[in-house]
């Protein structure tokens, strides 16, 4: 029942709906194609060309995407033909007095926002880079110039890059998408940062979850709900360790989608919920797949494509297939793939996307055995240069060198080569923050580190001007905000064995505590004795020598090793 059409030049899809009309334009740019430094532009751009609507009752909005930026309208015929065609001549003509006004929205809308719960997952498949910017905090908005915003708005938000779609009768009268020419963008390519999938990384937000890239099909569809209900039932239903064990496929662009998994856990439960989730995942691998399982997913997706509601209210999808794929599968189609769909499909489709599965645990747990390389935790390399200490005492050292920046830990080192920098905050007094394209962060502190300016003109020669993000001055109590973004992967990496650290201190101080005090007493012990021999005294002398290289070994301050 849906009819193509054209408006203005636009490629339109029109299908009959029930109660007031719905309708959206949909255009193919989204966050996935900026860059780390100018992320965000996108969204300011959405934000400008809706700044004449910011009413609470009117019943409009936009929203970014990781592909997509869609603008969307629900209404009378008028509202429609109003909505539309005003937000096409504000793009056209962005009502950039605004800029700064709605810059500080979007900011303090990412900030409202936070971090989304996979965001973990496309930095570790992607990188700080395309689809690994999906989950953003729109790093780059604070500094963008009008001249860039307007023409970014003139490359992408173009007729020939956009499609109409309407629920409703007929297209609204009045209704003029006056849009630039251009041309038809396609998805970016996807970049891949694990050097060997599947693989799994540690998070310390307690909960168990897994993504996997597979080919777009109604069978991966399948899959999605065939895992869901494996996991609720092993994880909620028999071993009372989860409230939430869930599944979604999410279309990421013309060819492939994303399986996402997730189950969540209380600590005295995450032995229960690791060894189930991983369980569920290896069934699925090595084909127990039930058949009841794979007809209840078959009969829950052909409930939803017999819905006498179901083209109307997904339109969104018929237009970003549209957009995206150039074609759109029609509910026979889509009715004929689910009744093909066998577990033998299902099987092969999960095999694929266990091979390329990202997998996160709870700190201290491993997936090894299951077939998983860990991710590891440090970046391979340190550049070759000048090493820096730091202003007070600490295990930390910076190294900077004609190719990059390298941050020391005890364990390891997080690097930043020039060539490979993404992104670069820099503030007046000094201070930089460089962003890796695999993810990795390096402050450069210096109000911790005695770096000389000669060091930070080396970094700044090195670094590609473009990708530079200038900061205004941080006042001198908050020398620690530089250091901000560093802190989160590195809390995560040096506590995948937090309990076997803490564990070890605590022996080692026990150890050096309890020699320390049997040697003061002997010693005191003989003080106090007026017939103490000499080879008394020779034997408390002894009980030093001896204990002393022992406990040394022992005040580590933490610097025992542990696998990693």
């Amino acid at each position: 029942m849906i009819r193509h059409t054209e408006v203005d030049g636009v490629p339109t899809v029109i299908a009959p709906a029930r109660g007031p009309m719905r309708a959206g334009l949909v255009f193919r740019v989204g966050m996935a194609d900026e860059t780390l430094s100018t992320s965000g532009i996108t969204h300011v751009v959405e934000h400008l060309a809706l700044s004449g609507f910011a009413l609470p009752d009117y019943h409009a909005n936009g929203r970014t995407e990781m592909v997509n930026t869609h603008f969307y309208v629900k209404g009378s015929a008028d509202e429609v033909s109003t909505f539309l065609t005003s937000t096409c001549d504000a793009l056209t003509s962005l009502p950039i007095n605004r800029l700064e006004t709605e810059k500080t929205i979007v900011r303090t809308e990412a900030a409202r926002r936070g971090k989304a719960a996979d965001w973990e997952h496309v930095v570790k498949r992607y990188g700080a880079q395309g689809y690994g910017l999906a989950n953003g905090d729109d790093f780059g908005v604070g500094l963008l110039q009008a001249r860039e915003v307007v023409e970014w708005a003139a490359d992408w938000f173009t007729r020939e890059n956009a499609v109409l779609w309407i629920a409703g009768d007929d297209v609204p009268k009045g209704l003029r998408l006056r849009l630039p020419g251009g041309v038809r963008r396609p998805a970016p390519r996807a970049t891949s940062m694990p050097p060997l999938l599947p693989a799994y990384f540690h998070s310390d937000d307690g909960q168990v979850s897994m993504d996997a890239v597979v080919p777009r099909s109604t069978t991966a569809i399948v899959l999605s709900t065939v895992i869901e209900r494996r996991l609720f039932q092993t994880l909620r239903q028999e071993r009372g360790g989860s409230y939430l064990a869930t599944a979604s496929y999410q279309p990421r662009d013309a060819d492939y989608a994303t399986i996402t998994a997730l189950a969540d856990t209380l600590p005295e439960k995450q032995d229960v919920v690791v060894d189930g989730f991983i369980e569920v995942l290896m069934a699925m691998k090595a084909g127990d797949i039930p058949a009841g399982d794979v007809n209840a997913a078959r009969s829950q997706l052909r409930t939803t494509l017999t819905d006498p509601d179901f083209e109307a209210d997904s339109m969104v999808t018929t237009a970003t297939n549209l957009l995206n794929r150039g074609r759109c599968s029609t509910v026979e189609e889509l009715l004929a793939e689910a009744d093909a769909v066998t577990p033998s499909d299902v099987h092969e489709v999960a095999v694929e996307a266990m091979a390329s599965a990202l997998l996160q645990l709870p700190a201290g747990y491993e997936a090894d055995e299951a077939g998983f390389a860990h991710i590891s935790m440090y970046s391979p390399v340190v550049v070759a240069g000048r090493r820096y200490s730091t202003c007070e005492p600490s295990e930390l050292g910076l190294v900077i060198g004609n190719a990059g920046v390298s941050l020391i830990f005890p364990d390891g080192a997080f690097t930043v080569r020039y060539d490979e920098c993404v992104a670069m905050e820099a503030w007046p007094h000094g201070a930089r923050r460089l962003v890796g394209a695999d993810g990795w962060v390096v402050p450069v502190n210096t109000r911790r580190f005695a770096v000389d300016p000669r060091a930070i003109a080396v970094i700044d020669a090195g670094v590609p001007a473009s990708v530079v993000v200038w900061r205004p001055p941080l006042p001198e109590d908050t020398a620690e905000a530089v250091d901000t973004v560093a802190q989160a992967p590195t809390t995560e990496r040096r506590r995948g064995r937090g309990w076997l650290r803490t564990t070890a201190r605590v022996i080692a101080w026990t150890l050096f505590t309890g020699w320390f005090l049997f040697a003061f007493l002997a010693t005191a012990g003989m003080a106090a004795k007026d017939d103490a021999t000499a080879s008394s005294w020779i034997g408390v002398a002894v009980v030093w020598f001896v204990g002393w290289p022992f406990s040394a070994l022992f005040r580590s301050r933490g610097k025992l090793r542990t696998a990693p």
